[in-house]
């Protein structure tokens, strides 16, 4: 056929029906009889609504009624007034392709209605198919990370929905309102009536949202728990009812703790915060729920930094940025400890591009998210940011509180999903630098900039 619009038979159950268009660029497929005669077609949408309303994922798709049964023939094609009707029905149902049948009412091929529109003279653009991953829920999208991601998907044309709770603010996402493909919901996690219904008629599910950082899950243990594990396992689930198979699960490599060699994604675990325990009984909790039909993938990401529209000044460079601005110096503690860092904007691609891989690629997977060369010993960070940044002087106290010592290896990302960071510890340092010294960020002791103090007051 010109276009790859999958074909079914009636007797396919709804759960292989929906796979099959998760992983198809189209998000509707044509229903045949064991001969091959064409029955109607289905959408993935009908399809988890079956399963929402208490339909077996194992029941066959032509149980139940199709969508549509719009079809032309050869004779109808040389009918004016046929096509028309047809092409009005398929735009008052928003159908993207209808079948083109023989006589004996198999399918010779697919046509769409920009196709149809161009035969009858009338003007149309052109509609573009929904993607691997075309209606993206972005759970946590106004946060550090997830305002960015949240622009990246809308600028490569997905249908975003942002569910966040704006514990610090919403002016991460100004300029956004009134978009056509963007759904903003202001809600909770832990409310299991909005985890279940940010779900309906997603094709892929982002998880952000979480307590994070070690000072902020001592400040809040319970609420800790309560969304970083519990709401977690919650919406993890309804998604694998509902046979949404893409689930992104953001963790971190803190999980490793202290390791003294480069640890890779087979690496013992060894936690040494609140935070990275609650990561990784998420982690479990998830990944057990995975199988063919629901393909989970955990991203530890290493310790993020750079500019971003819900900005942080609770992360290495960062703080070295912004203390370099507001003290003229740069305080490091300890300084022997490794990190391994990755710019945010690095970050959103590297889950832009697993929403765009093939499920069998990234599925049932946990992938460490940075790269090699950007492993650093704290004193490294100081030294590289204070040339950067004109020379500015180092502090240095032998202390350290935080425990964490480890070197991450990226290997698996890089082969995978031919990952090369395109930031750099310096580059960023300059550009928040700057922001800091044109006014963009007026007051950087602001409590909204830290997530431990948990204020959602705009400045």
């Amino acid at each position: 056929m010109k276009y790859p619009v999958v074909c079914i038979e009636g007797r396919t159950s709804i759960q292989n029906a929906i796979l099959a268009l998760d992983r198809s660029p189209y998000d509707s497929a044509f229903v045949v009889d064991g001969a091959g005669v064409y029955q109607g077609s289905v959408s993935v949408m009908d399809l988890r609504r079956l399963l929402v309303s208490g339909a077996e994922g194992g029941d066959a798709v032509g149980a139940y009624p199709m969508k549509h049964a719009l079809r032309l023939s050869a004779e109808d094609l040389a009918d004016a007034g046929a096509t028309g009707r047809v092409v009005a029905d398929m735009e008052l149902d928003a159908v993207g392709f209808v079948p083109l049948l023989g006589g004996d009412g198999t399918i010779r091929d697919a046509l769409s209605l920009e196709d149809l529109v161009r035969m009858l003279g009338l003007p149309r653009s052109k509609p573009s198919p929904k993607g691997p991953a075309g209606r993206v829920l972005v759970v946590g999208g106004a946060g550090y990370l997830g305002s960015i991601l949240t622009r990246k998907l809308l600028e490569r044309g997905y249908q975003v929905r942002v569910l966040d709770s704006f514990l610090y603010g919403r002016r991460s996402l100004d300029g956004l309102d009134g978009l056509s493909n963007l759904e903003i919901v202001r809600g909770d996690l832990r409310n299991i009536h909005t985890c279940v219904g940010s779900l309906r008629d997603m094709d892929a599910v982002v998880l952000l949202a979480a307590i994070v950082g070690d000072p902020a899950s001592k400040v809040r243990p319970t609420e800790t728990i309560e969304t970083n594990v519990l709401a977690a396992q919650a919406l993890a689930s309804a998604c694998k009812l509902q046979h949404i198979h893409r689930f992104l699960y953001a963790s971190t490599c803190s999980v490793y703790g202290v390791g003294a060699d480069k640890l890779d994604e087979t690496a013992a675990l060894n936690p040494v915060s609140l935070y990275a325990r609650t990561k990784i009984e998420s982690e479990k909790i998830i990944l057990g729920m995975g199988d063919a039909y629901f393909s989970p993938t955990i991203l530890r990401m290493g310790t993020l930094y750079g500019y971003s529209p819900r900005m942080r000044f609770d992360l290495v460079v960062n703080t070295m940025s912004m203390k370099s601005f507001t003290e003229g110096r740069i305080q490091v503690f300890g300084g022997g400890q490794w990190r391994p860092l990755v710019g945010v904007e690095d970050a959103a691609d590297v889950y832009v591009r697993c929403l765009e891989a093939d499920p069998g690629e990234v599925g049932n997977q946990v992938f460490n998210v940075g790269s090699d060369l950007q492993n650093y010993r704290i004193d490294e960070v100081a030294e590289i940011l204070a040339a950067a940044l004109g020379g500015v002087p180092i502090s240095r106290d032998g202390s350290n509180l935080d425990a964490r010592d480890y070197r991450v290896c990226f290997d698996k990302l890089a082969r995978v999903l031919a990952f090369r960071p395109r930031q750099a510890i310096d580059t960023a340092a300059r550009e928040i630098f700057d922001q800091l010294q044109s006014g963009a960020i007026a007051d950087p002791a602001h409590r909204r900039y830290y997530n431990h103090y948990f204020d959602s007051a705009e400045e």
